[in-house]
């Protein structure tokens, strides 16, 4: 029994080393592995505290940053304080200024066409072109040729009505005088006399043409139309003075009585003759050639060639939204005129007149040298409708206010004080105002307030 018992408490005591060795083995390796569960789950509970303070610390933080009495709340909400802008004065005057797109031309434009009909042609076509595009023609230049017969270039107001001949009168014949005196200095007399008709016969043959001739009372005795430069209208009339004696000597060889019977009518006297079918007359010469479109051999009716003359002008489309700016326009405003063919040359212009058909155009006179080969060409015009007093000064149109009884006036700021300075208002152009007024505080620079802003009294 005891040795039974011995050995049970040996076995119990070698248990006992045995935990012990192997519990001092787990301390001597520095690890916990063998610390005991009470001590882990008191270090977890220590790190859940720290965990919960510092929740509770901020959670308290927090609610105390939202913390606001009503009066904070209140001004947080309040829209922000409006603010003042100012801008400076400058200086005037203040300038309507506007700028259109036009086309440089003359104020004569001419299209040339030959006669429908002619003495002694059965047809009437171009033989001969004598110019071309860009060509200066003077007063008495030779267009064309037509049928073999001239068609001249004279200066005159209208157009040729009726065939002209030694004896006539008329204010056709003193436009005739009028365009021959600048070549020849033909008298102005309204009488196509003897002067007249030699004028005219030194026309014809400078152009290497002879001239028409008919006989006095508007009879054509056979003309030289068909004959060109042959001179057949002179062998016309020859052939006339030759009827004549031929007519004599039969009424001599007679018998008395026979003869007396017999006697010839009166001879009827040859004088120079200017065909319509000759002439085109134009307003103003010298003119320049724009488009030639006849040709040898076309029909003489259709149109031969353009022609330009008169004064140099501008011609500016104007639209129903543009017809404002030139109905309001004071004829004569000066324009300054520009563009990329003009060779360098500096030109002014003035305003004339509005169309009144359709389309519309607006003219503006020019003035200066202009090169030929600018006709037709784009410019640029350049004109100043209205312009205010220089002593006005320029403010934007923000800074006007009108009190209840309409007096207008501007906000001037010195510093913190602000003071209201009543105005005249000139001109406003582009959101822009000229103005005078007679306070002192309003000069260039002075600090003016635009937009919405606190007006003491009152008057905002």
């Amino acid at each position: 029994m005891e040795n039974s018992g011995g050995g049970r408490v040996e076995h119990g005591e070698g248990l006992a080393e045995d935990h012990e060795i192997v519990g001092g083995g787990g301390r001597g390796d520095g690890g916990d592995g063998g610390a005991s569960p009470r001590r882990r789950w008191g270090r977890i509970a220590a790190a859940t505290g720290v965990v919960a303070v510092l929740a509770a610390s901020g959670s308290a933080w927090l609610a105390a940053s939202q913390a606001r009495t009503p009066e904070q709340r209140a001004a947080s909400a309040a829209a922000p304080p409006r603010s003042s802008v100012t801008v400076p004065a400058e200086a005037g005057p203040l300038v309507d200024r506007r700028t259109w797109d036009g086309t440089l031309t003359r104020s004569s434009n001419l299209v040339v066409r030959g006669p429908e009909s002619g003495e002694g042609a059965a047809r009437q076509v171009v033989t001969r072109l004598s110019v071309k595009a860009g060509d200066k023609l003077a007063n008495g230049s030779l267009g064309a040729e037509i049928s073999g017969r001239p068609l001249f270039l004279l200066e005159g107001a209208f157009p040729a009505y009726r065939d002209l001949s030694e004896g006539m009168q008329g204010p056709d014949v003193r436009q005739l005088q009028r365009a021959l005196q600048q070549v020849y200095g033909t008298p102005l007399t309204g009488t196509f006399d003897d002067r007249t008709a030699r004028d005219l016969k030194r026309l014809y043959r400078s152009a290497g043409y002879r001239p028409m001739l008919g006989n006095e009372g508007g009879t054509n005795p056979g003309s030289g139309s068909t004959g060109g430069k042959t001179g057949g209208a002179e062998n016309g009339g020859g052939a006339t003075g030759a009827t004549g004696a031929t007519g004599a000597t039969t009424s001599s060889s007679g018998t008395g009585s026979s003869g007396t019977a017999g006697a010839p009518p009166p001879a009827t006297r040859t004088v120079v003759t200017l065909p319509m079918s000759e002439v085109v007359f134009m307003g103003s010469l010298p003119a320049t050639v724009g488009e030639v479109s006849g040709r040898v051999g076309a029909n003489a009716s259709e149109p031969l060639f353009t022609v330009t003359g008169g004064r140099w002008q501008i011609k500016v489309s104007v639209t129903d939204t543009a017809l404002p700016d030139f109905t309001s326009l004071p004829q004569g405003t000066r324009a300054k005129i520009s563009g990329d063919r003009l060779g360098g040359a500096a030109l002014q212009g003035s305003y004339e007149r509005v169309s009144t058909g359709t389309p519309r155009h607006a003219f503006f006179d020019v003035t200066g040298a202009v090169p030929d080969t600018a006709l037709g060409s784009s410019v640029k015009v350049e004109a100043v409708r209205r312009s205010s007093s220089p002593d006005s000064l320029i403010v934007p149109v923000s800074a006007l206010w009108t009190d209840p009884a309409g007096l207008v006036s501007v906000t001037v700021v010195q510093g913190d004080r602000r003071r209201h300075v009543p105005v005249d208002v000139g001109l406003t152009v582009g959101g822009r105002a000229a103005v005078t007024g007679a306070d002192p505080a309003l000069v260039k620079g002075a600090q003016l307030l635009v937009g919405y802003a606190y007006r003491e009294d009152g008057l905002g």
